[in-house]
């Protein structure tokens, strides 16, 4: 991610001469008009009705609620360029498609939403300008393209189950993401500008001697020789800074641009480590080209170093040659991302490393750049998937479209060391039978070839784990769409879990902000009574709540509240504790799904869109412990005089033994203590082991509760446990 120094472009004065290279914001208030008629020219007619809109921001989230195309028209003054002068128009990022028109010339057309695309405007820029974008973020139509043939390439931005709607109605793309939602700047540079800078760690000669692979890729107005400087210097420590210049022959480029490729050795350079096992140590990278007059143009960007490697068999993710388990959520901040600020990211992130996970997967989407650059600093690892979801338009064309994307999520974001996996197609149709009872059109191979074509696009990146798609299989809706909660205690089938949950409801002060008071208890719990359509609509799932999971709505809506909160919190951490007990037999990571409400809503977030968390976040937390005194319940039901039997696990994800830890259980009933005992063990270093089984009768109809905990040899609890088992079939 390149930053350049930013100054304010002040519209309506000229600017004092700068010394170049210098970049400039275009952030503010700019005009918009309506541009679904194509016969309006709104690069050229008057802006006198046009309304005022925040750029940048997502069009819905600036108070427009609106669908299709929009015209966007700024003014700027600028002070006269020298003729060696290049000038660059540089967007972040575009909801969906841009036609950039600058002084009545059009320029470009660009198609995709999270990119950063440039447009050399050294030939078109005047003193006075007037630039005109068109952007379409169009509605497709449900009744033939949308969802199963989709042409754009959004992800979960334009189809999800947490969208205004859900998934599958036509609602389902209410609330358009589309807008010049992230910063737009003009760039000036003398002779040739640096486009992107591209920074891969290189480990040939071990860990004790990275080197920086470097691609610098540039458009330059005439060859000649040139100078490369590349800098890379401690960000967040102190430390050793390493630079040296590179000779280099600059090409003069067409549209498609140059590139320069240099190696930076970085003998002894601090290493970046996830959260809770070292310091995510980051570097400063500048890349600047000169020549005999001075400075040309310079980019500066940041990384970190870190080895990843996939080990077979489900052995283990390393990084750093140490292995690590995966602990984590799915993410998604909010279908709006120009909402989305560093503070609001960290925030988030706060909560999900106090939940202790140590990942995030950014589920179906790729985020603003904060996302990337506050993880990177907190050191929470990240699983990237791109932006596809289920069924898309399965032509030559739009599979090339898909890769050329991929690529530049690839060469735009990949400089972030923690983004540690890039994912693929989540649930791609072809690995999805369940969709031929939806859709009388769902074929077998449906979107084959671009599921593999994406995924060989993502492993042209090699420092980093690939995972070509997101099966099925992967996700555990035991407990919700199938079976039952205890399924989720069976063997793992796979090593990597993508997804597992359930819904809760959210506190009945975030309730009360998005369901009215009169549509809050509706006649009854029939997924087909019409109190539940606003419910529907804000994602709740009546039909799974009551008559799959047996949910009971209880007497009011604090009670029906209270419910799902438990059945959610008792659903997660069954599964997150089962998996754990599975480490690498054969569970290596698992992500449950998700961690955040996206928007007012209903869902599977264990932490509502308010950023209150439920009881499912608390459960979480203790499921995620680092050193995890685990409750197996092997008995399926209990009843009063038969006995029952629990399993005593314990779970190290650490890299430091727990020597001469002591374990201390009961079981009682009614405050009788029913089993009592204690061991003292050394537990491992990234170690997991069954400690004890534990049979015990019930005397009554009351709950058992089951307590476990972990002490070091100095007494201090380093884990901590409990679990519930209620008696079936027993008169209360």
């Amino acid at each position: 991610m390149i930053r350049k120094l930013v100054l304010l472009l002040i519209v309506s004065t000229p600017l004092v001469q700068a010394s170049q290279p210098v970049t400039w914001s275009l952030a503010g208030l700019w005009r918009v008009h309506d541009a679904n008629d194509s016969s309006f020219n709104g690069a050229a007619a008057p802006v006198t009705d046009w309304r005022p809109l925040r750029v940048p921001a997502n069009w819905y989230s600036a108070g427009y609620d609106h669908q299709g195309a929009l015209w966007y028209r700024h003014e700027f003054t600028l002070p006269e360029p020298t003729p060696d002068t290049m000038t660059t128009l540089v967007f972040d990022g575009v909801d969906y498609f841009a036609d950039v028109t600058l002084n009545g010339q059009p320029l470009t057309r660009h198609e995709g939403y999270f990119q950063r695309f440039s447009v050399d405007v050294s030939d078109t820029l005047r003193r006075h300008n007037q630039l005109a974008v068109r952007v379409d973020s169009p509605y497709e139509d449900p009744k033939k393209v949308w969802p199963l043939h989709k042409t754009l390439m959004k992800g979960v931005l334009s189809q999800h189950d947490s969208r205004p709607g859900g998934a599958w109605s036509e609602e389902g793309q209410d609330a358009n993401s589309g807008g010049i939602w992230a910063p737009v700047r003009l760039h000036q540079s003398r002779g040739v500008t640096i486009d992107e800078v591209v920074l891969r760690p290189d480990w040939r000669e071990g860990l004790k001697n990275p080197a920086l692979q470097a691609e610098i890729h540039y458009r330059a107005l005439a060859s000649g020789p040139a100078t490369l400087r590349l800098t890379a210097a401690p960000d967040n420590f102190n430390g050793q800074r390493f630079q040296q210049a590179f000779p280099v022959t600059l090409d003069k480029t067409d549209d498609a641009g140059g590139t320069l490729r240099v190696m930076l050795p970085m003998k002894e350079a601090k290493l970046w480590w996830p959260v809770g096992v070292g310091k995510p140590n980051l570097y400063r990278v500048r890349a600047t080209l000169t020549d005999d007059e001075g400075v040309m143009d310079t980019a500066v960007t940041r990384t970190g170093l870190r080895k990843l490697v996939e080990q077979p068999d489900n052995k283990g993710w390393l990084i750093n040659d140490k292995r690590l388990f995966i602990k984590g959520s799915n993410y998604i901040g909010s279908p709006w991302l120009g909402t989305m600020t560093r503070k609001k990211y960290r925030r988030d992130f706060e909560l999900v490393e106090a939940m202790n996970a140590n990942a995030i997967r950014v589920h179906g989407h790729v985020a603003g750049r904060a996302l990337y650059e506050v993880a990177d600093e907190m050191g929470l690892m990240i699983w990237q998937d791109v932006p596809l979801q289920w069924g898309y338009d399965d032509s030559a064309a739009f599979t090339d479209n898909a890769v050329r994307q991929t690529r530049e999520m690839v060469k735009q974001f990949g400089n972030s060391p923690a983004i540690i996996v890039w994912g693929g197609h989540n649930e791609p149709p072809w690995n999805s039978p369940w969709m031929e009872k939806r859709f009388p059109d769902w074929h077998k191979t449906l979107n084959q070839a671009l599921t593999q074509r994406v995924g060989d696009a993502l492993a042209e990146d090699t420092s980093r784990i690939v995972h070509r798609f997101s099966a099925v299989e992967e996700h555990y809706w035991a407990g919700w769409y199938f079976g039952t909660m205890r399924d989720l205690l069976a063997p793992a089938k796979t090593g990597i879990i993508t997804e597992f949950g359930a819904q809760a409801l959210p506190e009945l002060s975030t309730l009360k902000t998005f369901i009215p008071a009169h549509l809050m208890w509706p006649k009854s719990t029939a997924a087909d009574d019409p109190g539940w359509t606003l419910w529907k609509y804000h994602n709740f799932q009546p039909f799974q709540t009551f008559k799959f999971a047996h949910i009971p709505r209880g007497n009011n809506i604090q009670e029906m509240i209270d419910n799902t909160q438990q059945y959610q919190a008792q659903l997660v951490s069954m599964a997150a504790e089962s998996y754990r007990r599975q480490r690498y037999q054969p569970v290596t990571a698992l992500f449950h799904f998700m961690f955040v409400e996206t928007w007012p809503s209903i869902n599977w977030g264990v932490v509502d869109y308010l950023r209150k968390p439920k009881a499912g976040y608390y459960a979480l937390q203790k499921a995620y412990q680092p050193i995890l005194p685990s409750i197996e319940p092997v008995t399926p039901a209990w009843r009063a005089g038969s006995p029952t039997t629990i399993r005593l696990w314990a779970i190290n994800d650490t890299w430091s033994a727990c020597d001469d830890c002591r374990l201390k259980w009961q079981v009682k009933q009614n405050g009788r203590v029913l089993d009592k005992g204690e061991t003292t063990l050394t537990l491992p270093a990234d170690s997991g082991q069954q400690v004890k089984a534990l049979t015990v009768t019930p005397r009554s109809k009351h709950n058992l509760l089951i307590e476990y905990r972990i002490e070091n040899k100095a007494g201090k609890t380093v884990g901590k446990n409990q679990r519930i088992e209620q008696c079936e079939n027993c008169q209360h």
